[in-house]
């Protein structure tokens, strides 16, 4: 289940210090939905760093983690035909 907070409570990150290669975040936006991608200085753009809208149109936003060894092989626990 994803836990969406207020876009409010979003901190941008720095940029100059941490670059460019930092995950994608879920922003929500009230008339088009979901869209993975970052705030940066106040615009909002996509994970390809297209942009995407102005950041005052998202209202909520959900860290996603990364995969990573958490990740299970589904037909390692399915039962053969």
């Amino acid at each position: 289940m994803i836990q969406w907070k207020p876009v409010g409570e979003y901190i941008e990150p720095n940029w100059v210090k941490l670059g460019t290669a930092l995950p994608p975040t879920l922003f929500w936006r009230p008339k088009h939905g979901a869209i993975l991608g970052y705030i940066r200085d106040g615009e909002l753009f996509d994970a390809k760093w297209l942009y995407v809208c102005d950041s005052n149109k998202v209202t909520d936003f959900s860290a996603i983690n990364a995969p990573g060894d958490n990740i299970i092989d589904l037909d390692a626990h399915r039962t053969p035909a």
